[in-house]
């Protein structure tokens, strides 16, 4: 067989595994695979990479086809090396008679000269590595990275620089990346050493660089397509696709993913978001009463934004208020020993952010049976709590709980009995334990004056800041919970009618967790407000139907309606 193919000989596969390790890591997948959950995503720079060489012969420029798949580099060659184009330099180029341009001005000149004294710090770090020891200094990493290092020739403002585009390599940057972990270069650098990922790579994610399409006529066949990375990356390519999928989940995926842009493009961005806004609308007028909404602060953030508004008191009112941005749960089980009520939570950590943590400490108060707790949140600081608490400690590790009031061991196999309604002392509950807020306060000049917007669309407007916090519930939280209970129990039997809600039974598998803790069903995955909150968007999914069907046709509206029905998935 003479007629070989790119993927048989000579596929670089350091630099497609290179940039592939970066689109798994980097917490920035690519869009489609955030359209909805499928286990078994395949990253796109490889599916990619695997088509193109697969139709390609053998002897293609090997730097040709990694620039093709987006690793690129856009470069100004000066004297000293290459300048590259990242970020808001990127933006500004432009096309002279086919070709790249960049115009030296003010702004580039700034850049420029940036550029020239992070060459320069990272000279002094590489010549400290240098003296550090032999090894270091003879280290392939760091002979390249003094290379490129180099001072650049000067630029001159009103100039044109043409700007190349040449092979990136992901490759050495990920030998970068690990260089930088090894003992003895942190030992030589402490915590001078800093660099910057795009200043390493020198482009954005490959998936995300502009790819040139012409059609090619070629029909590509994905028999197995799952969540159709492969089938999108030969549209993308210029490609016809055929693709199959036996699990229906997948089969829809794969209509979001391929066939509904490809029918309809942008314009259907309009109706989702039409039909989106009428579906939130909607669900919104009927829950919002089990939400509370825009309540004043609590004391302590109350306290916190009039000391923040002393000399502006007037502003008080208009801020004393909050947003719920989420709340946390925890479960709620009989003590077997002194038969109060105690809580489990594997830790009191609220927040480990560095700049504002936050932990969250239990009261008690009585004894026996009759003993109580409440909750109070706090901010930690150098990581105890006010009294010195270590926010580590829960009240339950390994399946093992501790009474807050007795102090006495609570065994495994008593929570689990409790949290399947068979234990002698009851079964466990849902407990809102914190809330996690949000509030705003103006922004305040040196002279503590209320900052406005001098120009611009929002002239005149206050300046805002956003201080998150987390504080215990209260009652209006405690009474929205009963209420939601309530509303949910009184339409059971509408929405079980309509088949919403999900009464399967756990099926058996590998992990029966969620059945040794009570969740026989599916519906118990969730407590009676998020429950009602699913449900009624789906009733109101379900409602809006026969309009959006009406309104786009059968073909377009259903595709309206999937995507629909993904944003209520996720």
């Amino acid at each position: 067989m003479t007629d070989r193919r790119l993927i048989e000989a000579g596929f670089p596969c350091h630099q497609v595994g290179g940039e592939t390790r970066r689109e798994r890591d980097s917490g920035l997948a690519p869009p489609t695979h955030r359209l909805h959950v499928w286990w078994a995503r395949r990253p796109l720079t490889p599916s990619r990479a695997a088509i193109a060489a697969s139709l390609l012969p053998e002897d293609t420029d090997a730097g040709d086809f990694i620039k093709a798949l987006g690793i690129e580099k856009k470069v100004v060659e000066l004297p000293g090396g290459q300048w590259v184009m990242i970020g808001k330099l990127a933006e500004r180029l432009e096309k002279q008679g086919g070709m790249e341009a960049l115009k030296v001005d003010a702004v580039v000149t700034r850049a420029f000269d940036k550029e020239q004294l992070r060459r320069a710090k990272k000279r002094g770090i590489i010549a400290t590595l240098k003296a550090y020891s032999p090894e270091l200094a003879n280290h392939p990493v760091v002979v390249r990275w003094e290379q490129e290092s180099q001072p650049l020739g000067q630029i001159h403002e009103g100039e044109y620089l043409s700007i190349k585009r040449v092979m990136g390599d992901p490759a050495h940057t990920n030998e970068r990346i690990e260089f930088k972990k090894r003992p003895d270069v942190r030992s030589a650098l402490g915590k001078e050493l800093s660099w910057d990922p795009e200043d390493l790579y020198g482009y954005g994610r490959a998936y995300q660089n502009d790819h040139s399409t012409v059609p090619s006529g070629l029909t590509v066949l994905d028999p197995t397509a799952g969540g159709g990375s492969i089938p999108f990356e030969a549209l993308r390519l210029g490609h016809n696709v055929i693709a199959n999928e036996l699990n229906p989940v997948a089969s829809v995926i794969l209509f979001a993913t391929l066939d509904y842009p490809a029918k309809y493009g942008k314009e259907l961005h309009s109706d989702i978001s039409h039909f989106g806004r009428k579906l939130v609308e909607k669900v919104h007028a009927y829950i919002q009463d089990y939400h509370p909404f825009g309540i004043t602060l609590c004391q302590s953030e109350k306290q916190r934004l009039d000391e923040h508004l002393a000399e502006n008191a007037d502003f008080i009112a208009q801020f004393n208020k909050e947003e719920i941005a989420d709340y946390l749960y925890c479960r709620q089980v009989t003590c077997p020993s002194c038969k109060a009520k105690t809580p489990l939570l594997n830790t009191c950590w609220l927040s480990k952010q560095a700049k504002d943590p936050w932990g969250v400490k239990i009261e008690t108060s009585g004894s026996g049976a009759s003993a109580r707790y409440r909750f109070e949140t706090y901010q930690a600081k150098n990581g105890l709590g006010p009294r010195g608490e270590n926010l580590e400690h829960g009240t339950v590790k390994r399946g093992i709980g501790q009474c807050v009031h007795c102090q006495q061991a609570i065994p495994g196999d008593e929570i689990k009995m409790q949290a399947r309604g068979e234990s002698q002392y009851g079964q466990w509950q849902d407990e809102l334990y914190a809330v996690v807020a949000i509030r705003h306060q103006p922004k305040l000049d040196r002279q503590g004056n209320v900052q406005r917007f001098a120009s611009g669309p929002r002239r005149g407007e206050i300046k805002t800041e956003k201080i998150s916090f987390f504080r215990p519930p209260n009652q209006h939280d405690q009474d929205a919970l009963a209420a939601a209970s309530d509303t949910l129990q009184a339409n059971w039997a509408r929405f079980d009618d309509q088949g919403l809600i999900p009464t399967e039974k756990f099926p058996q598998g590998n992990d029966m967790r969620p059945v040794t803790y009570g969740v026989d069903q599916w519906y118990k995955l969730f407590n009676d407000r998020q429950l009602l909150g699913h449900l009624t968007a789906m009733e109101t999914l379900k409602q809006l139907k026969p309009q959006i069907l009406r309104e786009l046709g059968d073909e377009r509206g259903r595709a309206v309606i999937t995507y629909l029905q993904f944003a209520i998935d996720k």
